[in-house]
């Protein structure tokens, strides 16, 4: 062997894989009872995420809680929980890597089946699949001449943490609680001395039963704050992360005398931190050997760095769309389990935030009764940031909505979004070098070589099989990239 190369290994824990699936989760209730559903509310909490050859295998739960009125009008509600089980494939999984999952409630749909009322829910899951990787690259060798430059890699860390907590506020009396919804959005994520802070609000949203029956509903924004050890957490680190309400109880206690009700509010916040660096190293970009042929292979590494984190606060107005259409005269009396779906996308005016307001809207006619129907209002609005890939948490607060005289509809609600740009990173390395047949040694002492117009020192040298060192020093008079009709002169030692 005429070439012995030299490589070294770096090792650091990156994103594997990004996957996405969808389980459809079904709830049967004892439907004789049951006259006509209002609302029915459901979310999905994790319980359980485990990496396997080729499939990420997750487990959780859906809580649901239905609100409806039964054969004699009078508004009830009814509380279950669903287990399900479901996989994503993925190629590159393995059981050595790990994987953090967030599940979404894509669609809800009930049907009547003899006596049974049948709840079907559709969970979507976002997997991020992290592991460790490593790169072997050429740093050199005997009669290996490297052209080395920096490469900058990015590295991911994971921290999850959870936290318990609890709130107590005043409202006016009421009879029953109907359901209440959640949602938390981040606002502020930092390091400081090896501990990840994060900061953002809560909306809860609750839907009573006053003692006259009616149905009404309020919300309250709780600010929250959470603080994770972590050793990667220091300098200039980015890091992201997303919340989400593991579980929540909400009680009432009445004061009669004074017409009003306490309530404790309990929740336990489940948090998963992201973050990512970038570190430099010197590796082979380009290689070759004075004493023979050699064929170089190259592997290539990617990642994904967050480049930047906006937040907005946009008041949505406008006309809504009320699905079913209603027939007849009917009067809003309470909006419930406001929300957004919420895309970030390049579009010939710039990153914008695209989406849709939504809420189920209960409605009662003069006699009493009442009916439901889902409310949509569409927004779109520019956003500061620009990148490859963006993520979006938001929640919906302040919710009105109005029926003009018309028959037309009128909603405006404030959205708090947050909005977090990532950019692509990939980098190229040679990670194999294979020996071919050796170079021909001229008989001459000099040779006069005539370079192409900017070609550099190290491409010049390559094409002469010279070190690039040893090249300059035989022509100091050359200034690199070289100009068109100048002369290389080429000495080599005759034994």
């Amino acid at each position: 062997m005429l070439i012995q190369p030299q490589f070294e290994t770096y090792r650091y824990t990156g994103e594997i894989d990004c996957l996405k699936s969808q389980s459809m989760v079904e709830c049967r209730l004892p439907g004789s009872e049951i006259g006509s559903v209002l609302a029915v509310r459901a979310t999905a909490v994790p319980t359980e995420c485990v990496c396997a050859d080729g499939e990420v295998r997750y487990a959780g739960k859906v809580l649901l809680s239905i609100v409806y009125e039964d054969g004699n009008r009078k508004i009830c509600r009814a509380e279950r929980g669903v287990e399900f089980f479901h996989k994503a494939d993925g190629s590159t999984v393995t059981p050595a890597c790990f994987a953090k999952t967030a599940y979404s409630i894509d669609n809800i749909t009930h049907r009547r089946e003899g006596s049974g009322l049948y709840i079907t829910v559709v969970v979507g899951a976002h997997v991020n699949v992290y592991g460790g990787k490593q790169m072997e690259y050429l740093t050199g060798g005997e009669n290996v001449i490297v052209n080395a430059d920096a490469c900058k890699i990015c590295r991911t860390v994971c921290v999850s943490g959870e936290t318990e907590t609890e709130d107590e506020f005043e409202s006016d009396y009421v009879g029953d609680v109907l359901l209440h919804s959640e949602k938390a959005v981040v606002t502020h994520v930092g390091v400081s001395a090896g501990e990840v802070i994060i900061e953002g609000d809560l909306s809860l949203n609750v839907c009573v039963l006053r003692s006259d029956e009616g149905v009404c509903s309020y919300e309250r924004i709780l600010p929250f704050s959470m603080k994770l050890p972590c050793e990667e957490a220091f300098g200039q680190t980015r890091v992201s992360a997303r919340v989400c309400v593991k579980s929540a109880q909400l009680s009432v206690s009445a004061d009669e005398e004074r017409g009003k009700s306490k309530m404790l509010f309990s929740y336990v916040l489940s948090t998963d931190c992201f973050l990512t660096a970038t570190e430099e190293i010197t590796v082979a970009k380009d290689a070759f050997s004075p004493l023979a042929e050699v064929a170089i292979k190259k592997a290539k590494g990617e990642g994904m760095y967050l480049t930047k984190t906006v937040k907005y606060t946009e008041r949505i107005s406008g006309e809504a769309v009320l699905s079913p259409e209603t027939d007849g005269e009917y009067a809003l009396e309470a909006g419930l389990l406001p929300r957004a779906v919420v895309e970030c996308k390049k579009t010939e005016r710039g990153v914008e935030a695209e989406g849709v307001i939504l809420a189920e809207v209960l409605l009662r006619s003069a006699d009493g009764g009442r009916k439901s129907a889902s409310l949509s209002l569409p927004f779109v609005f520019p956003v500061d940031c620009e990148g490859d890939v963006f993520e979006t948490d938001s929640i919906v607060c302040g919710l009105n909505v109005r029926r003009k005289s018309s028959g037309e509809t009128e909603a405006e609600a404030t959205i708090r979004l947050c909005v977090r740009a990532y950019e692509r990173m990939e980098w190229e390395y040679i990670d194999g070098i294979t020996e071919g047949e050796a170079h021909v040694e001229s008989d001459c002492a000099v040779s006069i070589f005539v370079p192409r117009a900017g070609e550099s020192l190290w491409e010049v040298a390559k094409r002469l099989s010279q070190d690039p060192e040893e090249l300059k020093k035989s022509n100091p008079e050359l200034d690199f990239p070289v100009k068109e009709g100048e002369r290389i002169f080429v000495y080599r030692q005759i034994k």
